[in-house]
């Protein structure tokens, strides 16, 4: 019985000692993203966008400062729980907004008794037209002619067809974790890492690398997905794609941006109901359109990302056609490019401010 109860005691002090340090370590990570008592805003909101509600928050020192909207990546992964590692410096440079797509986040969560509606009919189109609509918003809200378009990894995706079709609309597009060609980016990053496993004489992982050609598959499907995870999960353990850690999953859990009820919508991630996104960015290829840009271009890239390998994104670059563009490489950095490197990443983002 005494043991029990030393037990009990023991589990109980690292409890409390684990909520003391949750509650000071969130507090201290909202006081560092005050804004100015002046000038400073911020907005989080519900609109309706294209007849479902959807999730937006606004920052910024000053609300007349370029725009800048945030294409988050996934499909279906928000920006908005880590959107303080890096964005609090970018506000005082730009009213930024960061959405929660469709299938995402507090979008998803508020729609859930359409859920099984909305990720039949989702389409890589469906999401421009939200995108269109919100940058319209946004134009009229801030009362600005153009806005800036920022889009990481899937958002990339969105963002590239978004500035194509709109070009009216944007000042300038940003690419990080540039996807172009989304089967090319899985076969040159299977090889770097069944080139890394084979390096470290990692015979099991090579095995297992192995076992799952022909990669990336002819079709997608539950298969291809499956095979997805397992690379991505191996790319993890040989510092190829983005990390999962305990300080990832604290660094969420301690966001100021989202209530602890709320949290379970950003960790819960059901990769069933991107399936048909997932088939549409399977087959996505920027090559096989025009080179033509009518906006200024900028990609900004981790010189270590490997899970949309920047060496792609690179040699396509050079072949795009637009009146501005530049390519910048962040060092040491990988695909969650802007958190690797904040202050490199928020020096080469305040270069997009001369288009």
């Amino acid at each position: 019985m005494k043991l029990s109860t030393k037990c009990l005691l023991t589990t109980l002090g690292a409890a409390a000692a684990a909520g003391t340090a949750f509650a000071v370590q969130r507090g201290a990570n909202q006081r560092r993203q005050q804004l100015n008592s002046e000038t400073g805003m911020e907005l989080k909101e519900y609109r309706m966008i294209n007849g479902i509600q959807q999730y937006l928050v606004h920052r910024t020192e000053n609300d007349e400062l370029p725009v800048l909207l945030v294409l988050h990546g996934g499909p279906g992964e928000s920006a908005i729980p880590t959107r303080y590692l890096a964005q609090r410096d970018w506000e005082k440079y730009f009213t930024v907004v960061n959405w929660d797509q469709r299938l995402c986040g507090k979008t998803l969560q508020i729609n859930a008794d359409k859920q099984t509606e909305l990720a039949a009919t989702v389409t890589l189109e469906q999401l421009i037209e939200d995108t269109r609509e919100i940058c319209d918003y946004l134009r009229a809200k801030y009362h600005q002619d153009k806005i800036f378009i920022l889009g990481h990894s899937w958002g990339s995706v969105l963002g590239s067809m978004f500035a194509r079709q709109y070009p009216d609309r944007v000042r300038a597009y940003v690419g990080v974790g540039q996807v172009v060609n989304m089967r090319r980016n899985e076969e040159l990053g299977y090889q770097k890492v069944l080139q890394k496993a084979r390096i470290a004489g990692a015979d099991h992982d090579v095995q297992t690398l192995l076992a799952l050609t022909p990669y990336p598959t002819a079709e997608f499907g539950q298969e291809m997905m499956d095979k997805m995870m397992t690379v991505r999960r191996l790319q993890r353990k040989y510092c190829l794609a983005s990390p999962i850690t305990l300080k990832d999953l604290w660094q969420m859990a301690t966001t100021p941006d989202v209530s602890l009820n709320e949290l379970p919508v950003y960790f819960k991630m059901d990769f069933q109901i991107q399936l048909p996104l997932l088939k549409e960015l399977m087959d996505f290829n920027l090559e096989a359109l025009d080179s033509h840009y009518a906006v200024p271009v900028y990609y900004l890239l981790g010189d270590h990302d490997w899970q949309t390998p920047y060496p792609i994104a690179e040699a396509y670059f050079a072949k795009i056609e637009a009146d501005r563009k530049q390519l910048m490489l962040i060092p040491n950095a990988g695909h969650n490019t802007m958190t690797d490197q904040p202050e490199y990443f928020l020096n080469a983002l305040r270069t997009v401010l001369l288009a």
